[in-house]
């Protein structure tokens, strides 16, 4: 077992992280997430090539618009990027925001930065993702919608994570073409979504599978007693297993800082 599991197993256990004992289901998904996958193998571009200057784009767009109930997507933000700063394999990924993100701004951006990881911030619900429009209102962006606009933009698109509130279908018709979907089942706590999302990248930045990835964020909602451990789900495409999902540089083997 790693020694970061075991500092951690010991301080839920003692109670010094969580004012409640830790349950048997919670210390189960600790020890998996432990667990690495020997067969898990490199991700690829789908046109073949390397990711621009060897390393992995993770476009990060957020939006509140106007009317909206007020997120804090800066901290999710900075909470994220100081997670991936602190991993051994940090200089694997180059992390991009963009804020208050339009529909043809999001198009320009997937353009111009080619990721490999979308990260989506802000609202969603019935009627959709949330973006905004050129006045700064909301405007939503149906699952067939997002699926026609991620179909026609992405080149090296591996995963894509709908960090927003009711956004399963979305997932469920990206995954027909991507990798990897990763999306919320019904609405989620603003402090929850942000302690998944940071867990999740922590994992990305210690090259943990992307399946791992996804069960270390939701074992981090568990330990917190957070009943939105429920919340996020994982959708693959039909030949694709998350757990063999693993986003290495392009150049095996070069050093790290």
């Amino acid at each position: 077992m790693h020694k970061k599991t075991k500092n951690r197993l010991a301080k839920a256990t003692l109670g010094t992280s969580y004012d409640r004992d830790i349950d048997l289901s919670t210390l189960a998904s600790l020890l998996t997430t432990d667990r690495p996958h020997a067969n898990a193998q490199p991700a690829e571009r789908r046109d073949g090539k390397v990711p621009s200057g060897g390393k992995h784009v993770i476009a990060y767009f957020a939006a509140c618009p106007s009317g909206s109930n007020p997120l804090k997507l800066g901290d999710e933000c900075a909470a994220i990027q100081r997670e991936i700063k602190a991993t051994p394999h940090r200089d694997d990924f180059r992390f991009e925001s963009r804020w208050a993100v339009t529909i043809d701004e999001l198009i320009c951006h997937i353009n111009e930065l080619d990721p490999t990881v979308i990260h989506f911030s802000g609202h969603g619900g019935k009627e959709g993702l949330v973006l905004q429009d050129e006045q700064g209102w909301p405007e939503s962006v149906s699952p067939r919608a997002l699926a026609r606009l991620i179909d026609a933009t992405v080149r090296s698109t591996r995963i894509v994570l709908l960090n927003a509130c009711s956004t399963i279908e979305h997932a469920e018709m990206l995954c027909t073409t991507l990798d990897c979907t990763i999306a919320m089942a019904g609405p989620i706590n603003d402090d929850a979504a942000r302690m998944f999302a940071t867990r999740f990248y922590g994992a990305l930045g210690n090259r943990r599978s992307i399946g791992n990835a996804f069960r270390q964020g939701v074992a981090k909602l568990a330990i917190k007693g957070l009943p939105d451990e429920l919340v996020p789900l994982c959708k693959t495409r039909a030949d694709v297993d998350a757990n063999q999902l693993i986003l290495l540089p392009a150049k095996a083997g070069r050093a790290t800082r």
